[in-house]
């Protein structure tokens, strides 16, 4: 507290003369390059340190583990994206906390033992593994599980201690997320998605008049961006990574945790349906995009669903108005998507223009065809397929600040696009081209892995006949066709449960369903 100010000390002629407590500042001209860096937002966050010191014990691979996520790794995870969570939020917070500081070095030493698996197999003249063998003995692989271990040991006892920090446990979350992505193992991945979501439900209040998808647009449009709305974006993104293929099973829906408090139209009763201006910015048509992909995975699995599970009940008008507002807005959307061709963006953006051009062109497809549950709707989009694998074929020539050497990102970018023209296109050269494209492709994103995406790809292609073509402009009749309707990934066998189900029911009107085990 204040107690006031002393009294003014009587001077003498044996004092010194006063000083300034600050040295004046010195004038000096502004350069004109420096004229546009004051007019842009300053970032009045401190500099992250260059090594953590104060407190930690780094052995001398633990400094190369730190120092590759600094350099390297943190610059992979994200790089369609302008995010600082991994560049600046997680390290500086790694410099405080024993959680964030020990998943940062089990994400680096994996990351370490990646590059090694890539070399060796570089070396032999072998395709790449994507990820580590369990059976084969690897200190990095080994270092990168006992400092997984370790940070989940200090969340538990700092929960214990005191009680759940909202941030603190979205932004270890999000890097256990990257963790077991990292290793193949997505079950877990998608309960920590889960969880993370719940968890910002906490930290946004009690207003559940809103969804959280709601709530974070609000704040959006109305308050500067802070971490925790940064984080919530990326839980976004994180939610929706299986969402290009729709699955009826209820456990990849993760998407529909940020958008449950809305009724079927999209209306809270409050505020009306999801609405935006014309975006003038990359930045801002990547906000609206965030927003709008959740809400039309949400609806488009509710439609999936309904599809396989004709006998419930369902109000078709209000689910027909509910496309038709969606396919109104992916439309506007668009047309802001092509205006910014001609803006002035940097390699980065424009990088990550074109990826979002592509999902953009994937969410009309899926949109306008969810409710046909033959199938058959998706071959009037066969020109639009055509051009998504010609354009992901040409996306690589785009220039990228980003070499990968782990061969992983954290976000989805065109694997699941591929995906997607291999389960609807039923034009046998263009599904063929797109798995040539996958099964030449030697790195993951998010969930997605381009072998495994091959593999369930070739898999609905043998049962529909259309495996090895005589005629490459063949086409699957209706009564042949199959969809890719549920996933089990064993993490401990290494293998893939899929399961596919005729389109069409037969004659005692039910769903012929074939499973098919696949290891990996």
């Amino acid at each position: 507290m204040c107690e006031g100010y002393a009294p003014p000390k009587v001077k003498t002629a044996s004092c010194r003369p006063e000083r300034l407590l600050l040295p004046k500042p010195k004038l000096a001209s502004v350069q004109p390059s420096k004229i546009a860096a004051l007019s842009q937002s300053v970032d009045y966050r401190s500099p992250t340190p260059q090594m953590p010191t104060f407190g930690f014990e780094l052995s001398e691979d633990d400094k190369w583990y730190f120092t590759l996520f600094r350099d390297q790794i943190s610059h992979e995870l994200s790089p369609y994206f302008r995010s600082t969570f991994w560049s600046h939020t997680s390290l500086r917070d790694s410099m405080v906390n024993r959680c964030i500081h020990h998943s940062i070095l089990s994400i680096g030493a994996y990351s370490r033992a990646l590059m090694d698996l890539r070399e060796g197999y570089a070396a032999n003249g072998k395709s790449c593994r994507t990820w580590w063998p369990p059976s084969v003995m690897n200190r990095h692989h080994q270092a990168a599980l006992v400092h997984h271990a370790k940070a989940l040991s200090h969340l538990r006892s700092n929960i214990r201690s005191y009680g759940i920090d909202g941030r603190l446990t979205m932004a270890a979350t999000l890097l256990f997320i990257v963790f077991e992505n990292m290793q193949g193992n997505y079950l877990s991945s998608g309960n920590l998605i889960r969880s993370g979501i719940k968890v910002l439900r906490n930290i946004r209040g009690a207003d559940y008049s809103k969804s959280i998808l709601r709530r974070q647009w609000y704040r959006c449009l109305s308050t500067p961006r802070d971490e925790v709305d940064e984080m919530a974006l990326m839980f976004a993104r994180h939610s929706v990574a299986t969402a290009c293929i729709p699955f009826s099973h209820g456990k990849f829906a993760y998407h529909i945790l940020l958008t449950e408090d809305e009724d079927e139209d999209g209306d809270t009763g409050l505020d009306g349906p999801f609405t935006f201006s014309p975006p003038q910015t990359l930045e801002q048509t990547r906000q609206i995009w965030d927003h709008l992909i959740v809400q039309i995975s949400s609806f488009t699995s509710k439609i999936v669903w309904h599809n396989s599970n004709p006998d419930y009940d369902f109000d078709e008008p209000a689910a027909f108005r509910e496309q038709a507002m969606y396919l109104a807005q992916l439309n506007d959307l668009g047309v802001a998507l092509d205006s910014l061709l001609f803006s002035t963006v940097d390699t980065r953006d424009r990088q990550g223009l074109e990826l979002l051009r592509l999902q953009h062109t994937i969410a009309y497809v899926g949109t306008s065809c969810c409710f046909d549950s033959t199938e058959m709707m998706y071959d009037q989009y066969i020109p639009q397929f055509e051009d998504v694998v010609q354009r992901c074929k040409r996306f690589t020539d785009f220039p990228s600040e980003v070499s990968t050497k782990v061969g992983f990102i954290n976000e989805i970018g065109r694997l699941p696009l591929l995906a997607f023209v291999g389960m609807k296109c039923r034009k046998a050269s263009v599904r063929q081209e797109a798995v040539n494209l996958l099964t030449r492709c030697d790195w993951r994103e998010s969930t997605w892995d381009s072998e495994n995406v091959a593999s369930v790809v070739t898999g609905i292609m043998k049962l529909e006949g259309q495996l090895h073509p005589a005629d490459p402009e063949y086409m699957v009749p209706a009564e042949k066709r199959y969809v890719w309707t549920n996933i089990f990934w064993d993490f401990e066998k290494r293998q893939m449960l899929l399961e596919y189900t005729k389109a069409l029911p037969n004659e005692l009107g039910e769903f012929d369903k074939v499973s098919y085990v696949t290891g990996v």
